[in-house]
């Protein structure tokens, strides 16, 4: 349900939008040609912060963060 008032709420937000960009005048045709420009905005934005995001998970990510070097075992070992 919250997913429907969020899409609802971004419905209103791209109309008022266009109507103030458009001093209070409505056009289908230009309606359109707005909706589908802002859309496609968005939805490179998107894909731009998702991978911008995965980027950085995989740069966080060590590949040797639980291996022991031969120093550190023998050290691990002699310890004990």
């Amino acid at each position: 349900m919250k997913l429907l008032y969020f899409l609802l709420f971004l419905f209103g937000v791209l109309v008022a939008g266009y109507v103030l960009a458009n001093d209070f005048s409505f056009d289908n045709v230009g309606f359109s040609n707005y909706i589908i420009s802002t859309l496609l905005i968005l939805l490179l934005s998107g894909i731009a912060l998702t991978g911008i995001g995965y980027a950085i998970s995989l740069k966080r990510k060590n590949a040797y963060k639980d291996i022991m070097t031969i120093r550190q075992y023998y050290n691990y070992r002699s310890a004990r």
